[in-house]
């Protein structure tokens, strides 16, 4: 008796020693790789896509051994590239905001980074805003299909004061206009989207905290399980290779 069960735990350990195995050699797929302009994440300059989420995304191709690279990578308007994302397998958006709302549409490898979004508008107007029913009254401006969408949907923002566009841009344009009030976005992205429509930033703050994020890659949930954990593996090793990087500058710069 003892010897079957013996016999049955070395065939049930081989089979999935086997799996793990063919998995581990198994080619990794072609993916749809899809991303939007979001400088310094991934934006294209002289045609060519760059930014650090896209330099990450490399290496984790070529650590799972894919042969994909920089021309494979497409850009899209976000509402678009959201879209696609779910309705073609082996695709993944990049980086796409992990929210409740969209916890159940996307297999998610990450984070990649986190940060904070606030409610931002015009220091002249010295809002007080002490919970989410004081927005209420304000008209808000997000991007379709964007996170800013689902932030102002989870602090009760009535549908009649939020307006909804494809770019960050048109929300810059109309906050300066006072077509609006806020601007549900992190305060960095909204830096960058402001001087390039020729908007001064320092005239405006962070009023309330709209959420904590974190930037992941969203993979089209019918992608296989053990594409996704490859990914995630090959990620977690190169943070961790990052964090080492960072903390032996820092002991350097310490030391000199």
């Amino acid at each position: 008796m003892k010897t079957i069960v013996v016999v049955c735990l070395i065939t049930v350990a081989s089979q999935i020693f086997g799996l793990e195995t063919a998995q581990t050699d198994t080619a990794f797929p072609k993916l749809n790789l899809l991303t939007e302009d979001w400088k310094p994440y991934h934006y294209v300059e002289d045609g060519t896509v760059k930014g650090q989420t896209v330099d990450l995304l490399l290496n984790i191709l070529k650590k799972v051994g894919s042969k994909q690279g920089r021309k494979d990578i497409v850009v899209l308007p976000w509402a678009r590239a959201f879209r696609e994302s779910q309705t073609r397998p082996n695709t993944v958006l990049f980086s796409t905001g992990r929210t409740l709302e969209r916890e159940k549409l996307f297999k998610w490898v990450g984070p990649i980074v986190e940060f904070d979004s606030y409610f931002i508008g015009k220091k002249e107007r010295n809002f007080k805003i002490e919970q989410s029913e004081d927005l209420h009254q304000y008209k808000v401006g997000v991007v379709i299909d964007g996170a800013s969408a689902a932030f102002a949907k989870r602090h009760g923002i009535p549908d009649a004061n939020i307006t909804f566009n494809t770019q960050g841009l048109f929300n810059v344009r109309m906050l300066a206009a006072d077509r609006i009030d806020f601007i549900p976005i992190q305060w960095k992205n909204f830096e960058r989207l402001a001087n390039e429509v020729g908007v001064n930033p320092s005239e405006y703050e962070p009023v309330f905290l709209a959420n904590t994020v974190s930037l992941n890659f969203a993979f089209n949930i019918d992608t296989p399980n053990w594409v996704v954990e490859r990914f995630q593996t090959a990620l977690d090793d190169l943070l961790v290779l990052r964090d080492q990087e960072k903390q032996f500058e820092k002991s350097t710069r310490e030391v000199n």
